[in-house]
C-alpha cells in the first residue's frame, strides 16, 4: 500500500513522516472526486436495489393481471352495431372476482360525461370472457359498478376448477407525494400476452371529496385498469378515468387518469352479490 507520507527535499534532518507542500499539492484535489464517486455508488446501490424490490413485486403479483375481452353492441334505433376490447383486470379472490376500470367495457361510461352521446343511443354487453395465465378463457359477467369512480367488478361465471393467483385486499399501501410506486399491466396478442411493469413515482394526492392519486401523463396509456403497489408489494389501487363531469368541449384537461386507492375498492366489495 502506498503511503501518503514521503520525503522530500524539503524534510529537516531528522524530520519523521514530514507532509510538504508537494503533497499536499498532489492529494488534495482527489478529495472531491473521491466524495462524488462515493455519492454515485450510494446512489447506484439505491436504484439497484429499488429495481430488485420492484422486480420482486412484479414476479409475485403479474398473474393476478388478466385480460378482459368484451364484445359490446352498440344500438341506434332498431340497428346494433358490435365491437370488441380488451383491458386488463385484477384478480381480487380465488374464486374469479376481479377490478377494471368501468369505461373499459362501457363505451357509455365516457359519451355519457361528455354529453356526447346521440340521443336514442344504448350499449349493451354482449359476451365477457377473461383470458388467464395459462391463456384459457372463462365467460364472466358484471356484478357491480361504479359511474362515479368508474370501476367495474366481474366475476367468472363458473368456479374454477383450481384456486386463482390474487391481490389480497389486508395489506394496503398509502404512498406519498414523490414515493416510487410499481404498475403492472399485461399486453395484447401482439406481444403474445405478456406482462410488463414500470416504477414511477406518485406525482399528486387529491384528497377530497375522494382520496386519488396521479402518477402523470405520460403513464396515462399503461395505468388505466392496472394495478399499483409500493415498493413492498403493499396494494395501492387500480387505475381508472377521472372525467369531469358536465364537460360539452372535450378539452383534454378535462379527464385524468388517477388510481383508485385501495380502500375505496373494499367498500364496494362489500356491496358485490356472493356467488349464487
Amino acid at each position: 500500500m502506498t503511503n501518503a507520507y514521503h520525503v522530500c527535499a524539503a524534510t529537516p534532518a531528522g524530520t519523521v513522516n514530514h507532509i510538504c507542500r508537494c503533497s499536499r499539492g498532489r492529494y488534495g484535489p482527489m478529495l472531491p472526486a473521491m466524495a462524488l464517486v462515493a455519492v454515485f455508488m450510494s446512489f447506484a446501490g439505491y436504484a439497484e436495489n429499488n429495481t430488485e424490490r420492484g422486480r420482486s413485486v412484479f414476479e409475485r403479483y403479474k398473474d393476478t393481471v388478466v385480460t378482459v375481452r368484451a364484445v359490446i353492441g352498440t344500438s341506434f334505433g332498431d340497428s346494433e352495431r358490435e365491437m370488441e376490447q380488451e383491458g386488463n383486470a385484477t384478480l381480487l379472490d380465488a374464486d374469479g372476482l376481479a377490478v377494471l376500470a368501468l369505461s373499459a367495457i362501457d363505451p357509455m361510461q365516457l359519451a355519457s360525461v361528455y354529453r356526447s352521446a346521440t340521443d336514442g343511443m344504448t350499449t349493451r354487453i354482449i359476451s365477457l370472457r377473461v383470458i388467464l395465465a395459462d391463456g384459457s378463457e372463462k365467460p364472466a359477467e358484471v356484478v357491480l359498478r361504479d359511474k362515479d369512480l368508474d370501476i367495474a367488478f366481474i366475476r367468472l361465471t363458473e368456479t374454477p376448477a383450481t384456486p386463482l393467483p390474487y391481490v389480497p385486499l389486508d395489506t394496503i399501501g398509502r404512498p406519498q407525494v414523490l414515493d416510487e410506486v410499481v404498475c403492472i399491466m399485461q399486453y395484447g396478442q401482439i406481444a403474445r400476452r405478456a406482462h410488463a411493469a414500470f416504477i414511477d413515482r406518485i406525482e399528486m394526492i387529491v384528497e377530497r371529496p375522494r382520496l386519488f392519486y396521479a402518477m402523470g401523463e405520460h403513464r396515462d396509456r399503461q395505468l388505466v385498469c392496472s394495478p399499483v403497489f409500493t415498493l413492498d408489494g403493499e396494494f395501492v389501487g387500480v387505475g381508472v378515468m377521472r372525467l369531469l363531469s358536465g364537460s360539452t368541449d372535450n378539452e383534454p384537461g378535462d379527464m385524468l387518469v388517477v388510481v383508485v386507492p385501495a380502500e375505496q375498492l373494499q367498500t364496494l366489495l362489500e356491496q358485490v352479490p356472493p356467488r349464487e
